[in-house]
């Protein structure tokens, strides 16, 4: 199967922290901050995913990399500076967490998926491995931020299997966006679902029921289906039902890589296949960049029960 290079062997590789710059973009962007960071009267040492400054405090550069990925450079200063008000505004505001009651605790809970590489100290904080690189960890959903539980809020409130039940069920009352089922070169389709939210791409943990529920897919469970969330504001799957599986995966995996190099909020670049129990990892990076596919025994045998019945 072939499975298409996500960069051109003459594009500029992207950053190893802030994925949707270019190495070159990220220097950029960097140097930028530091001089509003000056200019803002804090003098800070810039790391390649956060800034520090001589107190301790941390500002991290993601969430305002992803936005400035998506305006002009001539406007990248300002976006940093009205960023940097709110972030230092939300240091003297009160702890969310120790001014809401339970019951707004539990209504702003969402179970939300996570790159596990971009949250640093991820042990300080309760999730759980969905796929491989792919964390679900308890988000506060407030006016103008989101709030990760750490072991002693998520304690306070409940702990994690109640608050995640909570997070789950809030997630599905959440207004579905509208699925797309787009083609795939060779014959077969894939779907996706892409929205502003940026909980449209943790609605993966609602699988198979989302699938049923939107096109009316039921889950062979010999099969089972394929998986992929490259942003923040997509999730992308494929029901498999017969040999079409092998045109789907190699158009999601074209879908997934674009959409995990070229928006914020990227979560991961890869396809996984549900085998039953757990998620398996199909596509792998290349040292030259390039994806590649490992079909495991599990996922060999699915294709070779697909083709015998054609």
């Amino acid at each position: 199967m072939g499975i298409f290079k996500r960069k051109s062997p003459e594009a500029e590789t992207a950053d190893s922290d802030l994925t949707f710059f270019t190495h070159s973009k990220a220097d950029e962007f960097r140097a930028i901050a530091r001089e509003v960071f000056a200019e803002m009267g804090l003098e800070v040492q810039v790391h390649p995913g956060h800034a520090v400054d001589d107190s301790g405090r941390e500002f991290g550069f993601w969430n305002v990399g992803a936005i400035c990925y998506e305006q002009p450079q001539s406007a990248w200063r300002g976006v940093i500076g009205e960023h940097l008000q709110r972030v230092l505004a939300s240091f003297d505001a009160p702890d969310p967490f120790d001014v809401l009651a339970p019951q707004d605790v539990a209504r702003l809970t969402f179970a939300r998926l996570y790159d596990e590489a971009s949250i640093p100290g991820i042990d300080g904080y309760p999730h759980r491995e969905l796929a491989p690189g792919i964390v679900e960890m308890l988000a506060l959903d407030l006016p103008d931020t989101v709030a990760v539980f750490n072991h002693d809020n998520a304690k306070k409130f409940g702990g994690w299997e109640a608050l995640q039940r909570q997070g789950i069920d809030n997630l599905r009352e959440l207004e579905t966006e509208r699925p797309k089922t787009l083609p795939a070169p060779g014959g077969g389709t894939f779907n996706v679902l892409l929205g502003e939210s940026v909980y449209t791409a943790s609605r993966a943990l609602l699988l198979p029921d989302l699938a049923t529920e939107l096109t009316g897919q039921r889950v062979r469970e010999e099969f089972g289906w394929l998986m992929s969330v490259p942003n923040r504001h997509q999730v992308v799957w494929h029901v498999i039902e017969d040999a079409a599986v092998v045109s789907a995966l190699n158009g999601m995996a074209r879908f997934t890589a674009m959409g995990y190099a070229d928006a914020p909020g990227s979560v991961s670049p890869h396809i996984f296949w549900w085998n039953g129990t757990s998620y398996e990892q199909l596509t792998h990076v290349r040292e030259d960049g390039s994806l590649t596919l490992r079909v495991s025994p599990g996922f060999q045998a699915v294709l070779n029960s697909i083709t015998a019945n054609r």
